[in-house]
């Protein structure tokens, strides 16, 4: 499985608490998202890095690993969905912000090593600690050590390719705005295929933790830029 560590446009670590509640304003618009940042409401991370997220409370505790993948990840994916009114909406909505706003949530076989990796990351200070209002706490760590790093993306290229384990809606909207992302950069004559883009930001859940749905990362704690804007 191809997942790499990514730069993130997230919250400023203590003004978390300000930005998560005024996220459908801050993500409008490239105007509003701009203005986020300029204030220091929001900020982008100058380096690639991945993330270690963990959910508790009912019915239990998971804890996945924030990166991004080749957007053909999400392909065949729910097909009603991607041609649903809603889904073709919010790809157009996501291509015209340039950012996904949030992670798909993914569920891939890891093996115990990699449950020691997170395990160890886990021990430094969180990014953020917050309880939404069902409850459920949201924990997000910053992996950016090389050797650190190194670890991570060794143990993922190892496993298999990961399965869905969220919202299909979502998943066919952010394939539909690589997609739509592509269409114009090949219009342009600028298309190479390495673009930010062609990625996709997913949380990878072990299978073991999840059954169903897999628990969803809030709309813009850990975002990720696919075009400039």
């Amino acid at each position: 499985m191809k997942a790499l560590p990514f730069p993130c446009i997230r919250p400023a670590q203590d003004r978390v608490l300000e930005a998560l509640p005024a996220m459908g304003g801050i993500l409008s618009g490239n105007d509003a998202l701009r203005g986020a940042i300029a204030d220091g409401l929001m900020l982008k991370d100058p380096g690639a890095a991945y993330y270690v997220y963990e959910c508790s409370g009912e019915p239990g505790r998971a804890t996945g690993v924030v990166a991004i993948c080749p957007v053909n990840v999400l392909t065949g994916s729910d097909e009603a969905a991607a041609e649903s009114v809603d889904a073709l909406a919010a790809a157009r909505a996501i291509a015209e912000l340039k950012v996904q706003p949030r992670p798909v949530s993914l569920a891939y076989e890891a093996s115990p090593v990699m449950d020691i990796i997170l395990s160890a990351a886990k021990e430094g200070a969180s990014l953020y600690a917050v309880t939404d209002p069902a409850g459920v706490t949201h924990r997000v760590w910053e992996v950016k050590r090389e050797d650190a790093v190194a670890a991570i993306r060794a143990m993922l290229d190892q496993a298999p390719d990961p399965v869905f384990a969220g919202d299909s809606a979502y998943v066919a909207a952010l394939a539909g705005a690589s997609q739509i992302l592509a269409d114009e950069a090949r219009a342009a004559g600028a298309y190479s295929g390495k673009e930010p883009f062609n990625f996709a930001v997913a949380v990878l859940f072990p299978a073991a933790q999840v059954s169903g749905n897999a628990p969803q990362v809030p709309t813009g704690l850990l975002t990720h830029q696919v075009s400039r804007f």
